[in-house]
């Protein structure tokens, strides 16, 4: 479930996560480039990439040689720039669960089915039976603000959503079975030993390093926090994902710190 190797992301994919992650929300060229440089990009890759992602409406150009992401963001976007609140969205669970049967859908479109699945694992379902995946009532909301962001993620035309109850002891118990909890406290724990470790290099690199090691394992934890299902405290046994979600967020906050003194040179 958990995977901890760090891949250096593309030229266009740093472009979005710096302008992203910066309080103001833009950046100029330069800096841009000079991030690029402490990940390997040179100047002429990092300058192709912004303007590509200015071509395809994925960020503005404001005044000369400075750049913001365009206001316009999808939903995917939304959860990735706003990961911190999703510890929030978890609710107490009244034992319901939310289905969503997929019975109608057009499997021949690949393209439009492979989005179908990635929506409905990022909202956490996993498939019960043949065309029917389900994930516990627990999230702010219930079914009515899944139901809008599955369409903004790429639900697919003809899937049904719907509240799944009145379940038999023995049904309940096999839906509880669906998500590998131990395998999933043991990527906590990974998760957590890895920040620890990493926040202890980070005191001894020197800033160019240290800026690079921060921004790829953030991402990389990041990633695995927004796949996770968000399962309510009866079914982990704990306040695991919230506890990690703050680390997290603070680990976050020292890697900014660092690329502060990067651009700085200080």
């Amino acid at each position: 479930m958990c995977n901890m190797t760090a891949t250096i992301p593309t030229a266009t994919t740093l472009v979005l996560d710096f302008l992203t992650a910066v309080t103001d929300r833009k950046m100029s060229a330069q800096r841009l480039c000079e991030a690029g440089s402490v990940l390997g990009y040179s100047e002429a890759t990092m300058r192709v990439a912004i303007t590509r992602l200015v071509q395809q409406g994925k960020i503005l150009k404001l005044e000369r040689g400075w750049y913001s992401p365009n206001a316009q963001r999808n939903r995917l976007q939304l959860d990735v720039e706003n990961w911190r609140e999703r510890a929030d969205w978890i609710v107490p669970w009244n034992g319901g669960w939310i289905a969503v049967h997929e019975g109608a859908i057009n499997r021949q479109d690949k393209t439009a089915l492979r989005q179908h699945q990635r929506a409905l694992k990022l909202r956490g379902f996993q498939k019960w039976n043949s065309g029917l995946y389900l994930r516990p009532d627990n999230l702010q909301g219930g079914v009515e603000a899944l139901r809008a962001e599955l369409a903004e993620l790429g639900v697919a035309k003809g899937a049904q959503l719907f509240v799944a109850t009145e379940f038999d002891p023995g049904q309940a118990a096999e839906l509880r079975q669906l998500w590998d909890i131990p395998a999933l406290r043991r990527d906590y724990a990974k998760m957590l030993s890895r920040l620890v470790a990493s926040k202890r290099r980070l005191k001894k690199l020197d800033l160019s390093a240290a800026g690079r090691e921060s921004l790829l394992v953030g991402r990389e934890l990041i990633g695995q926090m927004l796949r996770d299902p968000l399962l309510p405290a009866e079914m982990v046994r704990g306040q695991d994902y919230r506890e990690l979600a703050q680390i997290i967020a603070e680990y976050q906050d020292f890697s900014r710190e660092i690329w502060n003194r990067v651009f700085s040179g200080a």
